[in-house]
């Protein structure tokens, strides 16, 4: 067996440790702001001026609640292995990968729970704030539709681009000659 001192660091290794403290930043931000709109209310939403607007707003925000909750307590506890993950793997640690893998495999299911609770609660509470912004109408019952189908597309598009940064971690640092470089490290 090669000294790991003698076989050269890939370089993956040391932008997965970065980007995983990035991204767990980034989450933990994120999450900490959803749960300050939980409990604080958004202030943002008192910018609507259209009562009919601000009232399907404000109706979708209560029916979205316990989904907000879920999610930002769950993106606070998939940041903890990615922090970690990200300090072993800048540290040269073997145990990096194992924390990587935790943290992928966390953040892969944490999207399916958000997949779940996006096609349950979000998209009908979305349907329902259209239909209470819009006018009756012919031509606007085809906005209605439009809006529907876009934000649609958007929150479940969100949840499969949120996706592929784990998915990479998976794939990337799984690879045989990496999985062994990891192998080699001390504890």
């Amino acid at each position: 067996m090669i000294p790991v001192e003698m076989v050269a660091d890939p370089p993956l290794v040391k932008v997965f440790g970065i980007l995983h403290l990035v991204f767990a930043a980034l989450g933990i931000c994120s999450s900490a702001w959803a749960l300050f709109n939980v409990f604080a209310g958004n202030a943002f939403v008192k910018m609507i001026s259209a009562p009919e607007q601000l009232d399907a707003q404000l109706k979708m925000q209560q029916q979205v609640l316990p989904m907000t909750l879920t999610s930002g307590i769950l993106g606070l506890i998939v940041a903890i292995p990615m922090i970690i993950a990200g300090i072993q793997m800048l540290r040269k640690k073997r145990n990096g990968l194992k924390w990587s893998n935790g943290y992928a495999y966390a953040s892969l299911l944490e999207k399916l729970i958000r997949l779940i609770f996006t096609l349950t609660t979000i998209l009908p509470a979305m349907e329902a704030m259209t239909a209470g912004m819009m006018p009756k109408g012919s031509s606007a019952q085809g906005a209605e539709v439009y809006m529907s189908m876009i934000m649609a597309v958007g929150a479940i598009g969100g949840v499969f681009f949120s996706s592929i940064y784990p998915t990479l971690t998976l794939v990337m640092l799984n690879r045989p000659k990496t999985k062994e470089w990891f192998a080699r490290l001390p504890d």
